[in-house]
């Protein structure tokens, strides 16, 4: 696919406003595991997390987020098309329902539930923030802008990449990174493969929201 020069100049853009907010989201984890954790105790705690990382990702994601929406010429209605309901929920139910079943199975043959048990704010994060804030940032923004110039399969894949990059300080700060990067299951191979199953639920629904509902039933069952 050849671009024209206002994709090719939008997809620059893309990729320039992502490097800045991905060292600034790397900047963050370091501030906070290296200075205000030790100062302010409160940060440690399920809810001071909770409301600390809510807000750096709105700060950090989702205002770039709408950046790059408002720079591609979109609007949110056209990003979540929430009209066409019956094609981002059949597309983001039924590729979510499939990738569930690799957490329903195991957890059947284990004797677990195979759903959560009791509420709990990392429960919440996982099921609710995590699949909305990410999803609007990497399917609907980047993937998003990434189709105004790059063919389907490139576009999915470059932000399937950059979804498995948005996971690399986290893991790093949190002592795990070489562990993620090299596990087979479960680490950065698994995250890069969801990522690629999210961009095809958002294309095919014609929405973001097919992505979130797939990552939310990925969480759910994981």
């Amino acid at each position: 696919m050849q671009s024209s020069p206002a994709a090719s100049a939008l997809i620059r853009q893309t990729y320039v406003t992502f490097a800045a907010l991905w060292a600034a989201w790397t900047l963050t984890w370091a501030l906070k595991a290296l200075v205000l954790d030790a100062r302010f105790g409160w940060l440690t705690t399920s809810l001071g997390g909770f409301v600390f990382w809510c807000a750096a990702k709105v700060l950090l994601w989702v205002l770039p987020a709408l950046f790059l929406v408002r720079l591609s010429g979109r609007t949110l209605r056209e990003v979540f098309n929430f009209g066409n309901w019956r094609g981002w929920l059949a597309w983001g139910g039924g590729v979510g329902f499939l990738i569930a079943i690799t957490g329903f199975v195991p957890h059947a043959l284990q004797g677990k539930p195979l759903l959560p048990t009791a509420f709990s704010i990392p429960l919440l994060n996982v099921l609710t923030v995590a699949p909305v804030l990410e999803e609007f940032l990497i399917r609907g923004a980047v993937f998003g802008n990434l189709l105004r110039g790059h063919s389907l399969r490139t576009a999915n894949a470059v932000s399937a990449l950059l979804f498995v990059l948005l996971h690399m300080p986290g893991w790093y700060f949190m002592g795990n990174l070489a562990e993620n990067m090299t596990r087979p299951v479960g680490g950065a191979f698994s995250i890069l493969v969801l990522g690629l199953l999210f961009g095809y639920a958002a294309y095919r629904g014609k929405s973001v929201a097919g992505a979130m509902i797939a990552h939310f039933l990925n969480n759910l069952a994981a």
